[in-house]
């Protein structure tokens, strides 16, 4: 069984948990840096600051880590921060999902149950797919990347770094998404989005913000 720690204590570290009992995993300590998680437990499992929890690791010698934090910035930000601090960055499958021929995954790649990646599509690094998303074949998911539940891609969509795409939109094929663009719940996105922008309605039309 495979001893991790990871850092997010909040609903997608309970995620982690539920999942890490499909996947011969033992989580061994959350990491949290929020005044209000200090001194808590989840099913017996501490919350400890970040220094607490890298000491913590190296006397228990773990290795491997997952980070699971919604926010895809400071997703980001912790997930660097634990490469450079050694750690083998694991990813986690729900096994009611559905993973076709010739999908490649990257580290740190959260996948919930119900999920379905059809073939010849390609997932970066630090990305969370919500429950029941569908994504089409030939896509392209850069890095840093949260999809919510009950998305669906069609095929040959590309979704660059840093990108946030709410529960139920749909994308249409061949569509690109811009670096760090934001498309809202329910959405249907038929256009290109530019990088940096916030897409919502049906069909979705940029917002400021």
């Amino acid at each position: 069984m495979k001893k991790i720690i990871v850092f997010g204590a909040g609903e997608f570290g309970e995620l982690i948990l539920n999942l890490s009992k499909f996947n011969n995993i033992d989580v061994c300590a959350f990491g949290d840096d929020s005044p209000k998680n200090e001194g808590r437990e989840i099913e017996g499992i501490p919350i400890l600051k970040t220094n607490e929890l890298i000491d913590f690791s190296f006397k228990k010698s773990i290795k491997n880590a997952i980070c699971a934090i919604g926010d895809n910035r400071t997703r980001s930000q912790k997930y660097q921060f634990l490469q450079k601090e050694g750690f083998n960055m694991l990813s986690i499958i729900h096994p009611k999902s559905l993973i076709d021929t010739k999908v490649e995954y990257g580290n740190n790649v959260i996948i919930e149950m119900g999920t379905a990646i059809h073939t010849c599509s390609k997932i970066g690094n630090n990305v969370f797919l919500g429950g029941d998303a569908l994504i089409g074949h030939h896509n392209k998911i850069g890095n840093h990347v949260l999809i919510g539940g009950n998305v669906s891609f069609g095929g040959s969509v590309i979704t660059e770094d840093y990108v946030s795409i709410g529960v139920g939109a749909s994308i249409k094929p061949g569509v690109k998404i811009g670096r760090g663009s934001v498309i809202g719940v329910g959405a249907a996105v038929i256009n290109d989005v530019p990088p940096e922008t916030t897409v919502v309605g049906v069909p979705a039309k940029p917002i400021s913000v």
